[in-house]
C-alpha cells in the first residue's frame, strides 16, 4: 500500500515497511564510513558497541513484554440496544485499548445509542485497521438507520481515512492524529534513526502499564507497552492517509489547547469545513478520553449530532 502525500527528502522511505532492509542498510553505512576513513579498527569497535546496545535493548524489551503477556488486555465490545436508531462506532488511539472508551460508551448507551467499540490491534497494519472498521460499519448499517464514526487520536485518523468508503452520517474526531507537533519530517527522521540504532522487530512505547483517567467515574485499565515496529510505522503512516482523505460528511473536531502530541494548526487547515471546538477544560492534554472534562466534551459532540438534519429526519 502506497503512502499518499508528498515525499520530503526521501524520509518517507522510513515509513514504507522496508523492515528487512534495515540491517543491510546499517551494515552498508558502517562499511562505507570505514572505507572512506580507512579505519577498520574503529569500525570493528563501533560495531561492537552497536551489538552491545542491541543486547541491552532486547533484554529490556523482552522484560517489559513478559509483564504485558500476563495482563488481560481488553477486546472490542458493544453496548446499548440492537434496535437503536443510531449506532456510534468508537475508535481508540495508538497503543490503547477499547477500554479507553468504556465510560463514554456507557454514557452513550444510556442515552439510547448502540455503541460499538472495535479493537485496532497492536499486531496489525493500517490495511487491517481499515478492514476492521469497514466491517464494523457495514454491520452497523444493516441494523441501524444512522451510523456515526467517532475516533480519538490515531482512531480519529483511521476514521477520517475510511470515511470516504464507508460514508458515515457524521464524523466526530477527538484530537485526530493528522500531524505530530514535532513535524512530520522530524518524526519520520527520528523513526529512521531509531530503526538504524535498534533493529529488534519490537518497539517500546514508553507508556505506563496502566491508564488511570480523571473524572467520575474514572478509567482504569491495562495497556500494552511493547508493539511490533511495523505497527508503529503504520501509526505514523496514518497521518498521510488521513490528510489525503476526502470526506464530505458533517465533521466535528474537538481539540485541546495544550495538546503536545498533534499540531492543531494542521488539523484546522486540513479540515476547513469541519466544526472545530476547544475541549471544555483548557488544561486537558491529548488524551481526551481520559480527561476530567470528558462529560462536557461528550455532550458537545452529541449536541453537534443532534443539530444535524440527518439526525432529526
Amino acid at each position: 500500500m502506497t503512502v499518499p502525500g508528498r515525499k520530503v527528502l526521501g524520509v518517507n522511505w522510513a515509513l514504507r515497511g522496508h523492515e528487512g532492509a534495515w540491517p543491510w542498510l546499517l551494515l552498508l553505512c558502517v562499511v562505507a564510513m570505514a572505507w572512506v576513513l580507512g579505519r577498520w579498527e574503529g569500525m570493528m569497535g563501533g560495531l561492537g558497541i552497536w551489538l552491545g546496545m542491541q543486547g541491552v535493548y532486547v533484554l529490556l524489551v523482552e522484560w517489559v513484554r513478559r509483564g504485558d503477556r500476563q495482563a488481560d488486555l481488553a477486546e472490542g465490545f458493544a453496548l446499548g440496544s440492537e434496535t437503536a436508531d443510531t449506532a456510534i462506532v468508537l475508535l481508540h488511539g495508538f497503543a490503547d485499548t477499547p477500554e479507553a472508551w468504556r465510560r463514554e460508551a456507557v454514557a452513550l448507551a444510556g442515552k439510547g445509542f448502540r455503541v460499538m467499540v472495535p479493537c485496532l490491534s497492536h499486531e496489525a497494519t493500517e490495511a487491517e485497521w481499515f478492514a476492521e472498521v469497514e466491517a464494523v460499519v457495514r454491520a452497523a448499517r444493516e441494523r441501524h438507520r444512522h451510523v456515526v464514526l467517532w475516533g480519538h487520536s490515531m482512531g480519529g485518523a483511521v476514521a477520517l481515512a475510511v470515511a470516504e468508503r464507508v460514508r458515515p452520517d457524521a464524523l466526530v474526531l477527538w484530537a485526530p492524529f493528522l500531524a505530530p507537533r514535532l513535524g512530520r519530517v522530524c518524526v519520520s527522521a527520528l523513526y529512521a534513526l531509531h530503526r538504524l540504532l535498534f533493529i529488534w522487530p519490537h518497539t517500546l512505547t514508553w507508556f505506563p502499564a496502566e491508564r488511570r483517567g480523571r473524572g467520575m467515574p474514572s478509567t482504569h485499565y491495562r495497556v500494552q507497552r511493547v508493539i511490533p515496529t511495523r505497527t508503529f510505522a503504520a501509526m505514523l503512516r496514518m497521518q498521510y492517509y488521513a490528510c489525503a482523505a476526502k470526506c464530505e460528511c458533517p465533521t466535528l473536531v474537538v481539540v485541546s489547547q495544550r495538546d503536545r502530541v498533534v499540531d492543531n494548526r494542521v488539523t484546522r487547515k486540513k479540515l476547513p469545513k469541519a466544526t472545530v471546538l476547544n475541549a471544555a477544560d483548557a488544561s486537558s492534554g491529548h488524551a481526551l478520553t481520559n480527561a476530567v472534562d470528558w462529560k462536557d466534551n461528550l455532550e458537545a459532540s452529541l449536541s453537534f449530532w443532534n443539530r444535524l438534519p440527518t439526525a432529526q429526519g
